[in-house]
């Protein structure tokens, strides 16, 4: 008997991980005024920036359905292998919910699903790690036992280049955002427990990379031994500059680079330049 990782698109996992290692995503569902798009099967980052840009309303996103995931989790052990599902924090979403309901649903003992309490990069690192102790051939209990422990220790941080998609969605009135676009301010959020919460504010685009390098040394952050992701929303230019200050600065041993999906994107918008990892 197998183990079969699961994930939601939130993760924002690369299509080579998710071929390589056979893992199985289930799309939340990204809404724009008339349409709705399966995130990543129907509806590209590429396709959903371009369509961001121009909308008057700041798109949805629906969770994935207990039905989904029913038919997803059946489809796996009928093959005869364990599930093994990590999803996007039950604070920002209830696909945990979902996932929770399905497997009470099915009534089997073959399914295990874990509350990352993170989202896109935070949930991505911790799935690195379910990857690697399925490699080990370890007991799916031991495995989710260590990952329960170990989601205390993934470390996330991204810069926003604009507030105007955070006021869009209603997470900022518009004299704050305002307030901020003349003051070229430009925040720094961190995800821990499920929360998403403004750690620092820095004035101007270029001061991100300076105060990512800052941040990793401030914090005594050992990066010598860990694989560390960095994603961006159309801000390719500025995650290659990251790249270069810190990946020999702090001896990186693995980066894994990524653009943002949909629903990240939403609240994110464009610019956005992220960095996560586990520090274990």
């Amino acid at each position: 008997m197998g183990i079969r990782i699961v994930v939601d698109s939130t993760s924002d996992l690369t299509d080579e991980i998710i071929e390589k290692y056979n893992i199985k995503m289930v799309p939340l569902t990204v809404n724009f005024e008339n349409e709705s798009f399966l995130d990543k099967v129907e509806l590209s980052t590429k396709e959903f920036f371009e369509k961001l840009e121009v909308a008057e309303k700041l798109p949805t996103t629906t969770l994935v359905s207990p039905g989904a995931f029913v038919e997803v989790f059946s489809e796996i052990l009928m093959e005869g292998d364990q599930v093994l599902g990590l999803f996007i924090a039950s604070e920002l979403s209830g696909t945990y919910d979902s996932a929770r309901m399905a497997k009470n649903m099915i009534g089997s003992d073959d399914i295990h699903i874990i509350d990352t309490r993170s989202v896109c990069l935070g949930s991505f690192a911790l799935i690195l790690e379910a990857i690697k102790l399925v490699e080990q051939n370890k007991p799916i209990e031991e495995i989710v036992d260590e990952l329960e422990r170990l989601k205390e220790k993934v470390v996330v941080a991204a810069a926003l280049d604009t507030l105007k998609y955070l006021e869009k969605g209603g997470r900022l009135t518009k004299g704050q955002a305002v307030l901020g676009t003349l003051l070229n301010i430009k925040p720094i959020i961190g995800v821990k427990d499920g929360k998403i919460t403004v750690i620092d504010k820095i004035r101007g685009k270029n001061k991100a990379i300076k105060w990512f390098d800052e941040w990793i040394e401030k914090n005594n952050y050992d990066l010598s031994d860990k694989t560390v992701l960095l994603f961006h929303g159309r801000a390719y230019e500025q995650l290659k500059l990251l790249r270069d200050a810190i990946e020999k600065k702090y001896r990186i041993k693995n980066i894994i680079e990524q653009e943002i999906g949909a629903v990240i994107g939403t609240h994110a918008g464009p610019g956005v330049l992220g960095i996560g990892f586990l520090d274990k």
